[in-house]
C-alpha cells in the first residue's frame, strides 16, 4: 500500500471509489434498459458496443492531447461532463422516456466522454506517485475497480428492482460529484515543457513507434486484443445471458454481474500479493489460454450455478491478464508517453470488446448465445495458445 502514503494519490483515490461504482452501474442500467426496450440480443450487443466504439477513434488524440494538457483540470472536465450526462439521461428516463434512438445517443455520449477519460486516469495514477510505487498504484487501482465489479451490480440489480432505471442513473451521476472535490489536493509530476510542440499526428506517431520498438509493449498489445473479443465481449452481454437464457431479471443480471466480479477481485489480489510481476510472465500466458476456453464452458452450462461458476472463473481470467498486461507496459513507460501509450493499448482492448460484444451479440440473435460461446470459445482458445504461447526465444521476452 505505498502508493497510499502519498497524498495526492490518497485523494485520488479515495475520490475513485465512489466514481468506479458509478462506472460499473451506468453499464448495468444501460443494458437493462436496452434489454426492456428491445428484448434482443443484437441490440443489447449494439448498446455495449457503442459506448466502448468512439474509444477506437477518438482515444489516441485524447491521449495525445493529455500528454501536453494540466491533467487535473482533464480529470475535472471528464469527471462533470459523465456527471451531467447521466443526470440528463435520468431526466429523459424519467421524463419523456428513453427509446432505442434516445439509448443509441446515450451511449455515443458516454463512450465519447469514456474515451477521455480512460488516458487521463491511466496517466493522472502513476504520476502522483514516485517512479518506483508505480506498480502499487496500478495494482490498488486494479483492486478499487473489481470490488467495484463485483459489489456495484449487485447494488445497481437491487436498485434497478425496487427503484428503477431513474433513481439508479441519478445515485450514479451523484457517485462523480468527490472526484471533482479531490483535484484540489493532486500535483501530478510536471512532464517536459516541450510536449505541446508536436502534431497531434506526430503525437500518435510516437506513441505507435515506442509500441513497435518495445517488444513487451508490442506483445502485451497483440495479447490484450486477443482475450477482449470473446472474454470481455460476453461480459459486455450478460444482461442477454441473465433474462434471454436463464429469466432471472434485474436481480439475476446484479448476480451474475458480481460473480465476475468476484473472479476479478480474486485476481485483483493475487495481483497486488505480487503474483506475475516481471514482464509478461508464464503463469499470465497460461491464464489468457485458459480464460477463453472458459467462454465454450459457460456455453456448455445449462444450470444458473454453473454460468455463475464460470462467469467467475472469466472475470478472474480477464482481469488478472488485463492488469499483468498492463502493468508489464506502464512499468517501462516514460511520463512523457502516458497519455498515448496508455490509449492505445485502451484502444485495443476496448476496441476488442466493440468487436467482440457486436459479433457475439449479432451471431446471438440468429443462433442463441450458449451455441455461440461454445463455438467461439473453441476456436478462440486454439487462436489465443498460438499467441500466448509461443517458441522458446519469444517466452523469454
Amino acid at each position: 500500500m505505498s502508493a497510499l502514503s502519498h497524498s495526492g494519490f490518497r485523494a485520488y483515490f479515495i475520490a475513485a471509489v465512489p466514481l468506479t461504482q458509478a462506472l460499473w452501474a451506468q453499464r448495468v442500467t444501460l443494458g437493462w434498459l436496452a434489454w426492456q426496450v428491445s428484448g434482443s440480443a443484437p441490440f443489447v450487443g449494439l448498446i455495449a458496443a457503442l459506448g466502448l466504439a468512439p474509444m477506437i477513434l477518438a482515444g489516441p488524440v485524447f491521449g495525445v492531447l493529455v500528454d501536453r494538457a494540466d491533467i487535473r483540470r482533464a480529470l475535472i472536465f471528464t469527471s462533470g461532463t459523465m456527471c451531467a450526462l447521466l443526470a440528463v439521461t435520468a431526466m429523459l428516463a424519467g421524463g419523456p422516456g428513453l427509446g432505442k434512438p434516445a439509448l443509441v445517443v446515450v451511449a455515443l455520449s458516454i463512450g465519447s466522454v469514456t474515451a477521455a477519460h480512460h488516458p487521463v486516469r491511466m496517466s493522472l495514477g502513476p504520476r502522483l506517485v514516485p517512479k518506483a510505487d508505480v506498480p502499487n498504484v496500478i495494482a490498488l487501482t486494479a483492486l478499487n475497480f473489481n470490488l467495484a465489479r463485483m459489489v456495484a451490480p449487485v447494488l445497481t440489480g437491487l436498485a434497478l428492482a425496487a427503484f428503477g432505471p431513474v433513481a439508479t442513473l441519478w445515485m450514479s451521476s451523484i457517485l462523480y460529484l468527490p472526484m471533482l472535490v479531490a483535484t484540489r489536493w493532486m500535483d501530478p509530476r510536471p512532464l517536459p515543457a516541450s510536449q505541446g510542440r508536436t502534431s497531434v499526428r506526430e503525437g500518435i506517431a510516437e506513441g505507435l513507434r515506442y509500441i513497435a520498438t518495445h517488444p513487451v509493449a508490442r506483445e502485451a498489445m497483440i495479447l490484450t486484443g486477443a482475450i477482449a473479443i470473446l472474454v470481455r465481449g460476453y461480459l459486455e452481454l450478460l444482461p442477454v445471458m441473465a433474462e434471454g437464457v436463464h429469466a432471472r431479471g434485474a436481480e439475476g443480471l446484479g448476480v451474475l454481474t458480481a460473480a465476475a466480479g468476484f473472479g476479478a477481485l480474486v485476481a485483483a489480489l493475487a495481483k497486488a500479493a505480487g503474483v506475475g510481476q516481471g514482464g509478461i510472465a508464464p503463469i499470465t500466458r497460461l491464464t489468457l489460454v485458459l480464460g477463453v476456453l472458459a467462454v465454450a464452458l459457460v456455453g456448455l452450462s445449462h444450470e444458473w450455478w454453473a454460468a455463475l461458476g464460470w462467469t467467475a472463473v472469466l472475470g478472474f481470467a480477464s482481469t488478472f491478464s488485463g492488469v499483468s498486461l498492463q502493468a508489464a507496459v506502464q512499468e517501462e513507460l516514460p511520463d512523457a508517453l502516458r497519455g498515448r501509450v496508455m490509449s492505445l493499448w485502451v484502444v485495443v482492448g476496448i476496441g476488442a470488446v466493440a468487436l467482440g460484444s457486436g459479433v457475439l451479440g449479432s451471431l446471438a440473435g440468429f443462433f442463441g448465445l450458449p451455441r455461440v460461446l461454445l463455438v467461439g470459445g473453441l476456436l478462440g482458445a486454439a487462436v489465443t495458445g498460438w499467441l500466448a504461447l509461443p517458441s522458446r526465444g519469444r517466452r523469454a521476452t
